[in-house]
Formats: C-alpha cells, structure tokens, sequence
C-alpha cells in the first residue's frame, strides 16, 4: 500500500460542510496542502484552490484541473415552533427514509454547535393505515433537548445543520461515514499533489480544487472551471456500488468495492483521454473498473466543465460506494489507494506530444 495520511481524510470527515456552508473544510484542505505547493486561492464563492507550477514552462506544458467536491448534504432551519421544536429543508438530495432518528449537529450564527436529534411520531402512535404513507420532511423535527426559550435564544432561521461525525471502520479496508461523498475525492486529491510536489518533474502545472454547492448544481465546477481555464480536467467523485441486493447489474452496471477505480465512459469524458487513462491503468497493473454511467450525461462536476468556455477536455474517475446520500456511506481504502496511483501516472506521463485538440 502507499503511503496515505489517514488522519487528513479523518479530520475532513470531523469538519461539517455543509453545501454552501464549506469554508471551514476548505481551510483545512488549504492549511493541509500550503507546506506543499506552490500557491494557494480561495474564490468568492468558496472554491479552494492549491497549484503546482506555474504558466511559464513552455508550450509543452500541459495545465491539469484536479476537481473533488468538499460539499457534503445537509439542511437548514426553515421554521422553530413555540416548543421549541426546529424543522428544517434539505441542501441537496438526501435520502427521506434515512433521517428519522438521525444524530444531528446544528451549527448556529454565533459559531456554536448544539446537538438534536430527529423525531417523529412513534409508530405506537400512527394508526396502522397511514404506517406505509411516504415519509415527507416537513412531518419531521429536530428535538435539542433545550427549553423553548433556550432554542429560540441560541438557534436562529437559516442556521446550518449537519448529520454528527460518524466514521468508523468496518473492516481493515472498508470505511463508514457521513460525507464520503465526495471528502474522499477531496482527500485523493490531496495525497496526489503532496506527491507530485516531490516530484522532479519541473513541467508540471496542476491546480488541485475542493470545490463547494456541487450537491445543489455543480455552482462551484461552474467558477472554478473558467478561473483555471484548465487544457484536461479531471473529475473525482464516488460512484455506486452495485454489489448490494436488489441492485440490477442490467440496469446500472457491475461496480464493486474493492475492485479498483472507477473509470467512466460517458458523453461527460473525453473519448481519446479515457482511452488513455484506461491504457496506463493496465499498463500500470492498478486495478480499475469501468463504467458507462446510469445516464448518459450528468451525476458529478464533468458535465459543466466540459462545457466550460470553449470546451474543456474531461476525464471523470469514480470511488465505488454503497448507500450513497445517506449517513453510512460505505468506501473501500484499496479503491482510495487505485485512484491516487491512477492520477498521480495521468498528470506524469500524458504529455503535449499526445494530447490531441
């Protein structure tokens, strides 16, 4: 195994961010990664960013974007009762069904973080014909444990809140937690630039980005993809898993954990590119897996920045993971470590000569 910083992916893990809500992650990527390149930004909007290299190396020298989104799902309060009970929206697609009961951290405007959790009415109490009706959100309520006037005092309309920090592991490899969409992608992206800053290869120009509200409309891929201008961007984000029950492989594909990097196939790549990724995979003995996508276009930050100014080539990678937008999020570290070696070769061995505009 490579040597992998274990402790960073935990400590982006640990910090609530919340889509639109993400400054406090991204300082951590960027006092992470400033010991190590050769300049550090932050955009207005929140994208942060970390280089290697610079534009002044020649003709030959080709810029990569290395694009993870830091956002994870989350809510905000839309409403507090004069109980004191608070009931709140989603920022982004959570799964409904996985939020009764969940363990919550709300982050108010002074800075203070108070815990709840998220009840409803127990099934004791609900007559057995509406035991089966969908779950709807604005049925549900955080519950702080405070008085009314506590709650109303302390928390305010539009104050952030995060499912609690729950990483575990499962195994020697296999990894539980909120937000592994896509802090893993974050953290691949950081393991590869703190190498490639050792590298002797002085033609390098790489800006690694943890870009921010991906879960509410790829907005940050939007901006942070005309700001680079980039000749290849690269995409990481978690990709499903379809080794689970009742999930049809003739329907979404055969994607397993443990079984290597995610290669995709979409409208959203760059044909040529994903031919060439896919020949220093074997090349290279790295496992890897590919997939045509569930749809043809759309799902990660490739579909906007391959549509950035005139045109952006792209390449969009994948972390196999199970129960995708829910707290328990499930990743493999053999995959982590298959997509670290896997850009790390890309950014080093595709050069000028072969790329094709």
């Amino acid at each position: 195994m490579i040597d992998m910083d274990i402790n960073f992916l935990n400590a982006i893990l640990n910090t609530h961010s919340v889509s639109g809500f993400e400054n406090q992650a991204g300082k951590l990527f960027l006092d992470y990664l400033a010991p190590c390149v050769d300049s550090i930004d932050m955009d207005s909007i929140g994208n942060c960013y970390a280089y290697i290299g610079n534009e002044c190396k020649g003709d030959k020298s080709i810029k990569f974007l290395l694009d993870a989104h830091i956002d994870e799902i989350g809510f905000q309060v839309i409403y507090i009762d004069e109980q004191g009970y608070i009931y709140i929206r989603k920022n982004g697609g959570i799964d409904v069904y996985c939020i009764p009961g969940s363990q919550v951290v709300i982050r108010t405007s002074s800075g203070e973080e108070l815990f709840g959790i998220i009840g409803k009415k127990p099934i004791h109490l609900i007559a057995p014909e509406e035991r089966n009706k969908n779950i709807e959100l604005h049925n549900l309520w955080i519950d702080t444990g405070l008085s009314p006037y506590e709650v109303k005092k302390k928390i305010s309309i539009g104050d952030v809140v995060a499912w609690k920090s729950n990483m575990i592991y499962l195994s020697d490899t296999k990894i539980s937690s909120k937000g592994l969409d896509d802090k893993v992608g974050v953290y691949i992206i950081s393991q590869v630039l703190k190498k490639l800053s050792s590298s002797e290869n002085d033609s390098i120009q790489v800006c690694g980005v943890a870009s921010v509200q991906e879960e509410v409309g790829n907005r940050g891929a939007i901006i942070c993809g005309h700001k680079v201008n980039p000749d290849i961007a690269i995409c990481i984000d978690v990709d499903f898993a379809t080794d689970v029950p009742d999930c049809p492989k003739t329907k979404y594909g055969d994607i397993a954990l443990g079984k290597g990097v995610v290669i995709h196939r979409s409208i959203d790549n760059t044909s040529s590119i994903t031919s060439l990724v896919e020949n220093i995979a074997k090349e290279n003995n790295i496992k890897h897996q590919v997939s045509a996508r569930t749809l043809a276009v759309g799902g990660t930050n490739a579909v906007v920045l391959q549509q950035t100014k005139d045109g952006i080539m792209t390449i969009s990678l994948g972390i196999p993971c199970r129960y995708m937008h829910t707290p328990v999020e499930l990743c493999d570290l053999d995959d982590i470590e298959s997509a670290i070696e896997l850009l790390y070769l890309i950014i080093t061995k595709i050069n000028s000569e072969i790329l094709i505009k």
